[in-house]
């Protein structure tokens, strides 16, 4: 099963601007916090819809943006990058430095600043990533059509 949302649930001493939200890969489950400074839930859940549909439509990466914060305000965002591979998607969660882009980042067009995938480091150290299906981001996308998130 493959599953992100928000939660209702603000972030403690975030003054409202931060939710919890929560993204399933099939057994693995992780809270995030998402800042609502610069979006607001329904942003989130917009982009999280036409992320997985690039995947579904057949892009060979795409990226759930789980908390984006202006370059003018943050020196980073956090985001997870998709990468398909046949009929498996691997997942990752990565910080992304600004400052780390050849271009500066462009919100509306996010998938342009996707690196390409790695499986280990300089250091030769396996990087963490999860593995959903297309079938299951496919049964996110029919789930949440349907309740509107």
């Amino acid at each position: 099963m493959f599953d992100i949302h928000l939660t209702a649930d603000a972030v403690p001493d975030s003054d409202d601007y931060a939710l919890y939200g929560k993204i399933q890969i099939e057994d693995y489950i992780e809270t995030f916090v998402a800042s609502l400074v610069c979006w607001s839930p329904a942003q989130y859940e917009q982009h999280w819809r036409e992320a997985c549909q690039r995947i579904v439509d057949g892009s060979h990466e795409s990226v759930l943006i789980s908390s984006y914060v202006d370059a003018s305000m943050s020196e980073f965002l956090v985001w997870w990058p998709l990468y398909p591979e046949g009929q498996i998607v691997h997942v990752r969660n990565e910080i992304l430095p600004y400052s780390a882009l050849s271009k500066p980042f462009d919100v509306k067009d996010p998938w342009v600043s996707i690196r390409p995938r790695r499986i280990v480091t300089d250091e030769g150290l396996k990087i963490s990533e999860w593995d959903t299906s297309i079938q299951s981001i496919e049964a996110f996308l029919a789930r949440n059509k349907s309740t509107g998130f």
